[in-house]
């Protein structure tokens, strides 16, 4: 195993060791979301400039944790209205893929389920973070599903994918606000066993 591993940027890094410290959050984890929640609320004019988002997001890491890891997002006109961790059945197969698209028990139902690797969600992360909250065009929420399709979006039906679609800049956005804090991740197996 190798040690955790940490992901810096100089807009985290600033004010001296303490503040970094407490600027520090683990991916996969509700916190880490819960902080890109509260990033989200405080920029609402950033956020009235790309548009309004209204759909229920599931985002779903498959080996996160040693087991599929999710947490679940509702946005709402131009901010967070709630994030959770996902419930039962994450990782059950489905049509929905690891993180299904039916409820979990809650009532709760994603619109739609991003669904990657935790390599994949560290490369983007990192990505984001090196460049001052704008990844390479090569780790963009679009690229990484389109081209590469090494995430996944599922849906139960064209509608709810559509909505994927329709508000990437706006997760985007959401996901590269990762950059105003400093992510660590679990220590991963190296390739020699």
């Amino acid at each position: 195993m190798l040690a955790n591993q940490t992901v810096h940027n100089d807009a985290a890094a600033t004010g001296g060791t303490e503040n970094v410290a407490a600027n520090t959050v683990q991916f996969p984890s509700l916190a880490w979301f819960e902080r890109l929640a509260e990033l989200m609320n405080e920029q609402r004019s950033f956020h009235e400039k790309l548009g309004y988002m209204d759909c229920k997001v599931r985002f779903v890491v498959t080996d996160g944790h040693g087991a599929p890891y999710g947490v679940d997002i509702e946005f709402e006109e131009f901010g967070v209205v709630m994030v959770r961790k996902a419930g039962a059945g994450l990782g059950e197969a489905g049509p929905g893929g690891y993180g299904g698209t039916e409820s979990d028990g809650s009532g709760w139902v994603p619109d739609f389920t991003m669904e990657a690797s935790l390599a994949t969600w560290r490369g983007m992360i990192e990505s984001i973070a090196a460049g001052g909250g704008k990844p390479d065009l090569q780790q963009t929420l679009n690229d990484l599903n389109m081209r590469r399709h090494e995430l996944v979006v599922n849906a139960s039906d064209s509608l709810n994918r559509h909505l994927f679609f329709r508000y990437n800049q706006s997760l985007q956005a959401f996901v590269n606000a990762s950059a105003a804090f400093v992510t660590t991740f679990p220590a991963m197996q190296s390739g020699a066993e």
